[in-house]
């Protein structure tokens, strides 16, 4: 009573004039600290559209390692209004993406990826929180090294397939290596063996991959500058994007669903092949008794982001291991020779020689440091806005770190275009240089979780394809040796050869014999 007396109707005008005019000032004094913020240092762009024709080169990975060259470790651009950050610099990769982990750990947000095409079920492309934990922790536990042995079985009966094709029809290595990557990670994900590209998964997968290419290319969509045009109905002018978001929206459903019905229809009716879908099944039914909508929504979306994130990876990874060993006979040699030495000529390599062979190790290594399988990585997104060393980092800002510059860097890498294995393994006078895992697999809490089983799938299958073929150049028919074309693409963030030729032959009877026949 006493406090409705003392505030008068035109008092209370009074108190809410001062609070308007009080925001209304602490906005143009955060206005002005943004614009007398210093940004981190780039090329200048234009107006309006800032810096969208710098991003638009064929190789941007390779252009914001020359800007670095000017600029520094740090890169600021803009693009239709969005603050994009790259980080060319692994030190400072780690100080932001680790170090401060929570404030940049989400993801920037695509229209039409997410709201029009509903991609969005991925965990990859989810803002860290307790909805990505969800959807990602299961899966993180299943490629964990608890389940090594199930994994193992999986990669040794896929990589014998894989040489029994190289000895039937070597030629057709590029696309049988495609086959032999799906096939592990759909007998990983779903049990379901893949016998040919034309498998109906795989192509559905395919189409899903391509869809998602064309969406991440720089400036694809006018949509994701202009939000509001997601309004428009598709019959517009100009509107066309709006049939693709159509045509990507049942793709994007089926790849979650398709696959897992088929996985989880085996699992009750007692007829699957183990793997994470059928395993998850199992556990929430024992759990809970049944298997309800968000048990199936979480379990169909971890099992699509496996198959999606690793089928291209890990067939680009064999493909340019194929051309590594083409390219340097020498390093396939000493591989070769550590091979024989230790495992000898009466098996095949298995994982459990990997500490015995320090050169194979290495060798992997390079692999993933000489030709980046994902330049990029995935973008990352502030949460909120940062300084770092001196500099302002706006909050929602993309953030791209930018694998290539720091795999390629010539200081921590000297001659980084040549293949050296060596360069990991310890030697007189001479230091160990950075293990390329801690980048080629991202940063902070956005890590690949399925670093540990790549690793073993590319260990496994270098190893024993070095142990049973020798790869070389071409020759033409006169015996001069022809020069392989290498070229490489980018799908989506993925990097990958271009078709090349060479020879894949057996060393010897001996060894094509330990090829395991059906």
């Amino acid at each position: 009573m006493y406090l409705d007396m003392l505030i008068t109707p035109p008092l209370a005008v009074d108190y809410i004039v001062v609070i308007v005019v009080l925001l209304w000032l602490v906005y143009l004094v955060y206005r002005r600290i943004r614009a007398n913020a210093v940004l981190p240092p780039g090329p200048v762009g234009y107006p309006i559209i800032g810096n969208v024709l710098d991003m638009m080169v064929n190789e941007i990975w390779v252009a914001a390692q020359e800007w670095g060259k000017r600029y520094g470790g740090l890169l600021y651009l803009r693009g239709f209004g969005q603050s994009i950050v790259i980080i060319n610099s692994y030190e400072i990769a780690v100080d932001l993406l680790e170090r401060r982990s929570l404030k940049y750990s989400d993801r920037p947000n695509s229209v039409m990826l997410n709201e029009l095409q509903g991609w969005d079920w991925m965990f990859a492309n989810l803002p860290y929180g307790d909805h990505w934990k969800r959807k990602r922790n299961p899966l993180q536990r299943f490629l964990e090294s608890s389940n090594a042995a199930h994994h193992e079985q999986i990669l040794k009966s896929e990589v014998q397939k894989l040489m029994r094709q190289l000895i039937h029809s070597p030629r057709d290595f590029y696309s049988d290596i495609r086959r032999s990557m799906a096939s592990i990670i759909m007998m990983l994900t779903y049990g379901h063996e893949v016998l040919s590209l034309d498998d109906q998964f795989v192509d559905l997968a395919d189409k899903c991959i391509d869809q998602l290419a064309l969406a991440l290319r720089p400036g694809a969509y006018l949509v994701d500058a202009l939000p509001l045009l997601k309004y428009l109905p598709k019959w517009f002018p100009g509107a066309g994007f709006q049939m693709a978001a159509e045509k990507g929206k049942k793709l994007s459903h089926d790849m979650q669903y398709v696959p897992y019905v088929d996985a989880r229809n085996k699992t009750l009716s007692g007829k699957a092949v183990r793997s994470f879908t059928s395993q998850r099944i199992e556990y929430c039914i024992g759990v809970n008794g049944e298997l309800s909508r968000l048990d199936e929504e979480t379990i169909s979306s971890a099992a699509g982001v496996c198959y999606m994130a690793g089928v291209d990876t890990s067939t680009s990874m064999i493909q340019c291991f194929i051309l590594a060993m083409t390219l340097f006979p020498e390093a396939q040699r000493r591989a070769q020779e550590e091979i024989d030495r230790v495992v000898g000529s009466d098996r095949l390599p298995q994982l459990s020689d990997r500490p015995q062979l320090p050169y194979c190790a290495a060798l992997c290594k390079e692999l993933l440091r000489w030709q980046p399988v994902s330049p990029l990585g995935l973008a990352h997104a502030s949460k909120e806005d940062d300084e770092f060393d001196g500099y302002y980092i706006p909050a929602k800002s993309t953030i791209i770190a930018n694998q290539w510059a720091m795999l390629r860097d010539p200081v921590e890498y000297p001659e980084p275009s040549a293949f050296r294995p060596e360069r990991f393994l310890p030697s007189a006078g001479g230091r160990i240089q950075r293990d390329p895992s801690k980048i080629a697999f991202g940063f902070g809490r956005r890590v690949c979780p399925g670093k540990h089983f790549a690793e073993s799938t590319m260990f496994l299958a270098v190893c024993q394809t070095l142990a049973v073929f020798s790869i070389s150049k071409i020759k033409d028919e006169e015996g001069n040796i022809m020069e392989p074309v290498v070229e490489f693409a980018l799908d989506g963030v993925v990097h990958h050869p271009s078709p090349f030729d060479c020879d894949i032959i057996p060393r010897s009877k001996e060894a094509a014999s330990l090829i395991q026949w059906d």
